[in-house]
């Protein structure tokens, strides 16, 4: 029985003078696996500029576009596909099929947004379906409108201590679903179901704001996402590696964080919005927008996230004729130049960055165990995940 392999990696923005180098650390991983998924967050154009009161520094030229076809598909389903409109969208997807990559999560209509793309991988197939639950009003993709494929929850908020009066606490959040998203999706999920050996579904979702934290809302679409048909759910957006959960059968990757994202225009963005970058203290930046936030950072102009985000992974997922089989992560660090790179076992931030992902686990308050069992995948370190008890 052969074993085939998904490599899979969260948010995916090239924006450089060299963009062939940009994924060239882990360019052998990827070229090991049979099939490879990764979230492109952004617009492909050279067309059209950002609508406003969107973000300019991720559209990019269609050159950026060159090293994507190490790609089998990505995911349009995110909170920048539409940064460009209509137009942008519609470059976006011409320029991946260009490069061999096939688009999921955003299209002309709701039906092409939530449309699968089944590949052939050895003798089975796979079926991927993509959606987001963060995005900019009024980008989802409708029944004759073009946008993104999106599972929604409207927040509600409740007292932090019922039956106290507290002033000035935070509220408790509580998110609810869309039903009418949920029944889109859910169709979509059970129709690949049908139509393939294994399903894959990803999700733009979380909190972008703290590390470690899983929200509610992720919770129940992972379960209901399983209980729907999917084999394995692929979540990113937070730009912070988050951790792994096994729902049954389902490898649940909550956060795949980033394994390349060029700003270099977002100063930019910041003083167009009236913002003084050049005059504010690293203090002030991080009052303005938290610790964890996405700003210019002394040292980093072209990397705005917190340094912990340097810290990310690849994940490896093994099927065969028998569904999902073993799991694992090739820890990465994204360096100065912007480039992630596996880290070595024997290597200065082995401890560092392995301890990292550790506790995504645990601190996302998961069974699940990081076992280094002495693996490797595509010549580089591979740590096990095992689903704990």
């Amino acid at each position: 029985m052969a074993v085939r392999t998904i490599a899979a990696v969260g948010d995916v923005l090239i924006d450089r003078a060299r963009p062939d180098r940009a994924l060239e650390g882990v360019a052998p991983v990827l070229a090991a696996a049979d099939l490879v998924f990764g979230n492109f967050e952004g617009v492909l154009t050279d067309r059209h500029g950002p609508t406003p009161g969107m973000t300019a520094s991720t559209v990019v030229a269609t050159a950026n576009a060159v090293p994507l076809s190490v790609f089998d598909v990505m995911s349009l389903a995110n909170n920048h596909a539409m940064d460009a409109g209509r137009g942008g969208l519609d470059d976006t997807l011409a320029t991946l099929a260009t490069h061999g990559v096939e688009a999921v999560g955003a299209g002309k209509s709701i039906e092409e947004a939530l449309r699968p793309a089944v590949l052939g991988v050895g003798s089975a197939r796979v079926a991927l379906v993509a959606c987001t639950s963060v995005l900019p009003v009024g980008t989802h993709a409708g029944p004759s409108a073009p946008g993104v494929a999106a599972l929604r929850a409207e927040d509600c908020y409740t007292a932090p201590l019922p039956g106290h009066v507290c002033p000035g606490l935070p509220a408790k959040v509580v998110s609810v679903l869309d039903e009418r998203d949920w029944a889109q999706v859910e169709k979509a999920v059970r129709d690949a179901r049908a139509r393939a050996d294994l399903v894959v579904v990803s999700v733009h979702w979380g909190d972008h704001t703290r590390p470690w934290v899983i929200t509610e809302h992720e919770l129940l679409c992972a379960e209901l996402l399983a209980g729907a048909g999917a084999d394995l759910v692929l979540g990113h957006h937070q730009h912070l590696f988050k951790g792994v959960r096994f729902i049954g059968g389902t490898p649940v990757f909550h956060g795949l964080g980033h394994i390349v994202f060029d700003m270099p225009r977002f100063a930019d963005d910041l003083r167009s919005r009236g913002f003084d970058v050049d005059r504010a203290t690293p203090h002030d930046l991080e009052e303005a927008f938290g610790e964890y936030g996405f700003y210019p950072r002394p040292g980093s102009p072209e990397f705005p996230f917190h340094p912990s985000a340097r810290i990310t992974a690849v994940a490896i997922v093994e099927f065969d004729d028998d569904g999902i089989g073993r799991c694992g992560l090739v820890p990465c660090f994204i360096g100065p130049e912007g480039i992630a790179r596996p880290v070595p076992r024997k290597g200065a931030r082995w401890k560092e960055v392995t301890g990292c992902l550790g506790a995504c686990m645990s601190r996302g308050r998961f069974s699940t165990e990081l076992r280094d069992r002495g693996e490797s995948f595509g010549g580089s370190p591979l740590l096990a995940l095992d689903e704990g008890a």
